[in-house]
């Protein structure tokens, strides 16, 4: 009796073993990621395995598909806010959400170690940053923090020796309603840098760079760059910049994106700002086009009003710029204007948009309100997924 039992204990061992052996090639040859919500639910309901259950929370998307909505750093403090946008990505397509990690002003939005950013009074503590990444974590929304490199009021007005000059005072240069780091400064690099890892070691899932150009100064005689003592393009300073995040971000499971003008599609310049499609590109997962009918200047494809015309605008955008790019690795996903400016917006210019980079064989999109009203995008949304049952 003993031996019998014996025996079959073992038969029990090497049935779980077989088990567990076929569920581990089973997710390796068939992605998780393309698994209905039901299925994934029963998966991981049966298995126990953390290695599954990590695997489970890292595939939250299928590179490219990104659809998301952004969000301020005191938004994300706010809970209502963030339920409210838990929500809609809920009963939506919705999968992502990018939030400040640094914003505009050079302020740290979260409870940052980052040395400098203490020292220089740069901490803002909107969010708990591990908080909300679990709870994003907990519903599988697709996490990007938002990093505004060279844009940063904070750190030049506490490190002068660190910021872009006016030529003629010798001073911090102010334009653009702010002050700038200097885009060749190698401490400069450093700082964001730290934010990055930070971020990447608490779990965040891409960092999408924002501001990483130079001010947009016609005037550049009136610009001075302490730094770049070589005479380097600008172009060479935002490349030696990516190109540090890489090194000293490779061992992170993270992925690396930045925010450009719609222009930088068309023109095959830097356009004095030190982005360059063709040589940016290479660096990047992902690039986010700011393809924004209002932002075109009158006539623009001949249109008088381009705002008017957020289809024409965006598939001609985009198509210039994924052409130029097409032998990267770099996926395009539009910045959907959702948002009225010169033109009242509609649910209509939304999906004219979206539908715009869709029959150019784009997946994901992400929508751009500066104050985090996403009303209109709820709506458009809903009409998507009624024409589509």
């Amino acid at each position: 009796m003993g031996k019998d039992l014996n025996m079959a204990e073992k038969s029990l061992v090497r049935i779980v073993k077989f088990l567990l052996a076929f569920v581990l090639i089973f997710f390796i040859l068939y992605p998780v990621n393309i698994l209905s919500a039901q299925e994934e639910d029963c998966l991981s309901n049966f298995i126990y395995l953390p290695q599954i259950q990590q695997i489970l929370r890292e595939r939250k998307i299928i590179p490219g598909n990104q659809k998301g909505v952004y969000l301020t750093g005191y938004s994300m403090g706010l809970v209502e806010k963030r339920e409210e946008i838990y929500q809609l990505i809920e009963q939506s397509e919705l999968n992502s959400i990018v939030f400040n990690a640094k914003d505009d002003s050079g302020f740290i939005d979260y409870d940052t170690d980052v040395k400098l950013a203490e020292e220089i009074g740069a901490e803002k503590k909107y969010y708990d940053l591990d908080e909300i990444l679990a709870e994003m974590d907990e519903r599988g929304i697709y996490s990007i923090a938002r990093v505004v490199v060279f844009k940063d009021s904070v750190l030049p007005k506490a490190r002068p020796d660190l910021a872009i000059k006016n030529a003629w005072s010798g001073k911090p240069l102010y334009t653009e309603g702010t002050y700038w780091p200097d885009i060749y400064c190698e401490q400069v690099w450093d700082y964001n840098i730290e934010i990055v890892k930070e971020l990447a070691e608490h779990g965040v899932d891409e960092i999408q760079f924002d501001y990483i150009r130079s001010p947009a100064k016609k005037d550049s005689a009136g610009i001075e760059y302490t730094y770049n003592t070589d005479g380097n393009t600008k172009t060479w300073a935002i490349l030696s910049f990516l190109e540090k995040v890489r090194d000293e971000t490779e061992q992170y499971n993270i992925k690396i994106s930045a925010d450009v003008f719609g222009w930088i599609f068309i023109a095959d310049n830097d356009q004095g700002i030190g982005q360059k499609l063709e040589e940016i590109a290479p660096y990047l997962d992902y690039i986010y086009p700011m393809t924004y009918p209002s932002h075109y200047s009158p006539y623009f494809l001949g249109y008088e009003q381009p705002a008017q015309y957020p289809y024409e605008v965006v598939k001609y955008t985009l198509n210039k710029g994924m052409l130029r790019i097409k032998d990267s690795e770099c996926i395009v996903i539009p910045w959907i204007q959702a948002f009225s400016l010169k033109v009242k917006y509609s649910e209509k210019d939304v999906l004219s948009q979206i539908s715009a980079a869709e029959q150019l064989g784009i997946e994901g999109f992400l929508f751009w309100n500066a104050v985090n009203k996403y009303g209109m995008v709820e709506r458009a949304l809903e009409i998507r997924r009624n024409q589509n049952q």
